[in-house]
């Protein structure tokens, strides 16, 4: 049987030591995943038609009870530009994502975690409201207005 050079066997060595050692993946610990959103619903508000006070009450109750869920409203400007805000509770406050197409307003996608939530009477309405969120942060605001 031929010798092989010093250099030669310890290479062999090595790539047999290496292929003998199983490789294991290290389970990395993720945070609970989040429970799904229950659906309050969804408004489209032109000139104040489209209101829906029956899915604002669901996200205010879901917000006081702290249970997940979402309401979406779009609501136009007198120019007629759509502004959407999506509000999700959490479990530890409230998500709101804003897209905002007004042409003569600041335009874009901006999303803000908040910590509080509270109703607020619309103008002129009695018996519509909105929202003001406050603790914010991620948007660029520490307190705005859902109308």
């Amino acid at each position: 049987m031929p010798r092989l050079p010093r250099r030669s066997l310890a290479a062999f060595a090595f790539v047999l030591l290496a292929s003998s050692c199983a490789s294991t993946s290290d389970k990395v610990e993720s945070a609970p995943p989040e429970p799904p959103l229950k659906p309050c619903g969804t408004e489209v508000v032109k000139r104040g038609d489209g209101y829906d006070g029956a899915a604002r009450e669901c996200i205010w109750q879901a917000y006081k009870d702290r249970e997940p869920s979402v309401f979406t409203t779009t609501r136009y400007t007198i120019e007629g530009d759509p502004i959407t805000y999506r509000l999700e509770v959490t479990l530890t406050g409230v998500v709101v994502v804003v897209n905002s197409k007004d042409r003569y307003a600041q335009q874009g996608t901006f999303r803000h975690s908040c910590r509080n939530l509270e109703r607020i009477a619309q103008d002129g309405t009695e018996n519509r409201f909105g929202f003001a969120l406050s603790a914010c942060s991620g948007g660029g605001a520490d307190r705005f207005a859902v109308p």
